[in-house]
């Protein structure tokens, strides 16, 4: 299987996705990078008949073989996917393999892949495989190019190259996929919804919402959407080491938001007893956003 990994903006907080190096925060990182959850390993990556029209650059995803898995080269009636060995193969494309680009789907649908060729479904496991679609299809991509990515199907959200799939055997970086975030802001003050996580992309605040494993409060983590909304992995990355802190709204800084929201509660703005808004001056975030110190630290 796979787990997807989303670099959401410079900051050294753990996410595992693929643009984005992380920023330095008094010495420490805290990783922005996340990861996405389960997809199939065999499943398919992007539109056979679209991918070499468009003109695109394949050789840029770590996983190798006899097929690129974001050109799409395969013979007709095939499509390159990725292998039991993390490599790459073509495989027959199946009958069930029906929904667009950016569509929603269920990553554990029962009857298989269920994205057009070339596409794979990324996104939480659907409970009990539906009816409620977690995911998204998505093609491959090479990091930057985010108009291989199109648009979600119908909401037309512009989909962006910012996740990486990951073998969750190994931990082994695969390819990019796109994403199709909804839009929020931080602090709960729009949240997403009660299974994904806000975060804080740049400089100027700008957030999006991203699937979530739901850890909490020191707990250890790797990537940044490990932790539920109003955390973020501080000090994490591919080879783990992190721990979720509480995102905080840095006190007597300058911010888009009312003042209420620097004496919120926890995760909305303000910190749990005992903590203390004083974890900042992360690189390409903005000078507002900070995190709660665990004990002095």
């Amino acid at each position: 299987m796979l787990v997807a990994a989303f670099l959401a903006a410079n900051a050294a907080i753990g996410m595992a996705a693929c643009s984005t190096s992380s920023p330095d925060a008094e010495g420490a990182d805290a990783t922005t990078e996340t990861r996405a959850p389960d997809a199939a390993k065999d499943a398919p990556v992007i539109p056979q008949d679209s991918a070499l029209d468009a003109g695109k650059v394949g050789n840029c995803s770590p996983a190798k073989g006899p097929c690129d898995i974001v050109l799409q080269d395969c013979p007709a009636q095939q499509e390159c996917v990725v292998s039991a060995s993390n490599g790459t193969e073509c495989r027959k494309v199946e009958s069930s393999q029906q929904l667009p680009i950016g569509r929603g789907c269920c990553p554990n649908n029962p009857g298989g892949n269920p994205c057009l060729p070339g596409l794979t479904c990324v996104g939480t496991p659907c409970v009990d495989g539906g009816p409620t679609a977690t995911g998204r299809c998505s093609p491959a991509c090479c990091k930057g190019d985010d108009q291989a990515c199109g648009k979600s199907d119908p909401e037309g959200i512009s989909g962006a190259c910012d996740i990486t799939l990951y073998a969750a055997d190994t931990n082994t970086a695969l390819h990019d996929v796109c994403t199709y975030r909804q839009r929020c802001k931080p602090f709960k003050v729009e949240p997403c919804t009660a299974t994904q996580v806000c975060l804080v992309e740049d400089k100027v605040g700008s957030a999006s919402c991203v699937d979530s494993f739901g850890k909490t409060n020191r707990q250890p983590c790797t990537f940044g959407n490990d932790c539920a909304d109003g955390f973020i992995c501080f000090g994490g990355g591919a080879d783990g080491g992190g721990t979720c802190h509480t995102v905080c709204l840095l006190p007597g800084s300058t911010s888009p938001f009312d003042a209420s929201v620097e004496e919120g509660g926890p995760g909305k703005g303000g910190c749990p007893a005992g903590e203390k808004c004083d974890i900042s001056n992360f690189k390409d975030l903005p000078s507002w956003f900070a995190l709660c110190s665990l004990d002095g630290g």
